[in-house]
């Protein structure tokens, strides 16, 4: 009796086939998970010129661009051609499969921000109408705001604060070393140091801080909506 291949393995099989026929000595690569707790999840993509990621499914998600690049992107098993994007910049993904391959001859590097199943906690008190983009907009830049995230960049020079405001469940990632005092209705209060590449988690609360620091402290805040 004939079998049919299960659809993921016949995607990744066509994906290889593609590169095969370029000529290219293709290397694959796995995501690196920099966070993950029950709500939601962080990965790192690096990926050297020729590498690849095989088709693979994907959950709601936001890309952020650490490195200027091209790749070779397919949705759905189809090939949609290359895709170019500039450091920091951001763009939404709908759940579904994919596959990328670097194309150019540069590292590509980006982040991707994606949320699990679990409901995140309830903060009916806390919204994004006093967040940190209207609280202090000279030190903020919005990348992405849709149903599902609210991506912002913060650059906070040095002896400068930002006054309390509302941040709802949040991802903070580090794009930058520095330190801050922070003050939070959370007890989560004090002095933080932090390093490039970090990440952690925050439950909805009202916040203030100040970079006590010698060095501008630049961070994204990856806000879950729902």
């Amino acid at each position: 009796m004939k079998k049919n291949l299960p659809h993921t393995l016949i995607l990744s099989s066509l994906f290889l086939l593609i590169l095969s026929a370029c000529g290219t000595n293709a290397i694959e690569v796995e995501p690196t998970v920099v966070f993950e707790n029950e709500y939601a999840e962080v990965v790192k993509v690096s990926l050297d010129p020729g590498e690849f990621l095989s088709a693979h499914a994907g959950t709601e998600r936001v890309i952020y661009a650490l490195t200027d690049y091209a790749i070779e992107w397919e949705e759905q098993g189809e090939n949609l051609g290359t895709k170019s994007w500039n450091k920091g910049d951001a763009h939404f993904h709908e759940a579904g499969e994919h596959a990328a391959k670097n194309n150019g001859t540069t590292t590509a590097e980006w982040l991707v921000f994606a949320k699990k199943d679990a409901e995140l906690p309830e903060c009916p008190e806390n919204t994004l109408e006093y967040d940190v983009n209207t609280i202090s907009p000279e030190f903020t830049k919005l990348l992405l705001d849709n149903d599902y995230f609210r991506l912002t960049e913060v650059t906070l020079p040095p002896d400068n604060h930002i006054p309390l405001h509302v941040g709802i469940n949040r991802i903070i990632y580090s794009l930058t070393d520095y330190q801050v005092l922070f003050e939070s209705d959370q007890n989560e209060s004090g002095e933080k140091q932090f390093k490039a590449g970090d990440v952690h988690w925050h439950e909805a609360c009202q916040h203030s801080l100040e970079n006590n620091g010698d060095v501008a402290a630049k961070y994204l805040v990856a806000s879950y909506k729902n």
